[in-house]
């Protein structure tokens, strides 16, 4: 019975139908979502516990086929290996063994900013700052906008000020250029029209950012020797 359990969770029919079904429950939260849901501002983890199980119960489903995905997608991997490993090139046996490695960090990154992340959007003031856990600040001391003829702003940014070991340092965030302390991203959304000086600001915290991007580099070479070696092949 144990054998015939271990076949059928390292089949490959079971992954598709799993990866089929966490497509079917996204899908069905992104119909049942509103526009009042809250789940775009808040860490994952965060969200399931706010929300009652009537309105989350989809997203439940999601994690808990992932989690069967994941399982999945380790003994397909082992069962792979055994199979294959006296066959063919090492490069052309590992390969697929790394996209899987790769998924999975991607995974397990998502997890961990389920878990640890942070995510809050606050509007500041000129001189107004943002205090963090260890009891730094960081302050805003000006901004400056771009206002195009029909008086839309087109460029804005936000002068800060920290303070860097004993020393006050400064720096400037717009759209596409965040600033990172302790950990959190600092990312300015909108600018208040003038004369007032204020600016809206959300802040991040993206513990699985690291292990994303580690994730999809793994992946990414995993591919690119699939295709290198197929290259080689004659015609």
């Amino acid at each position: 019975m144990m054998q015939r359990i271990y076949q059928n969770l390292a089949s490959l029919t079971l992954g598709i139908w799993l990866i089929a079904g966490v497509m079917l429950f996204l899908a069905a939260g992104s119909f049942l979502q509103g526009e009042g849901s809250f789940i775009n501002e808040v860490a994952l983890l965060d969200w399931l516990r706010e929300v009652p199980l009537r309105d989350s119960w989809w997203l439940w489903g999601a994690l808990v086929l992932l989690a069967l995905l994941a399982l999945n997608t380790v003994l397909c991997s082992i069962e792979s290996l055994r199979v294959k490993w006296q066959r063919g090139s090492f490069l052309v046996r590992i390969a697929p063994q790394l996209m899987h490695l790769g998924f999975l960090c991607i995974m397990v990154a998502h997890l961990q900013s389920a878990y640890g992340g942070f995510k809050q959007t606050v509007q500041v003031q000129q001189g107004s700052g943002i205090t963090f856990p260890d009891g730094s600040n960081v302050a805003f001391i000006g901004f400056a906008a771009t206002y195009g003829k029909m008086g839309m702003a087109t460029a804005y940014s936000a002068n800060l000020e920290y303070m860097a070991g004993n020393s006050r340092k400064s720096a400037r965030i717009s759209p596409n250029h965040p600033f990172f302390y302790q950990g959190h991203g600092i990312y300015i959304k909108d600018i208040a029209p003038p004369p007032q000086q204020a600016a809206l600001v959300e802040i991040h915290k993206e513990p699985g950012a690291g292990m994303a991007l580690a994730g999809g580099a793994i992946f990414t070479i995993a591919n690119v020797i699939l295709l290198a070696r197929r290259r080689e092949r004659p015609a």
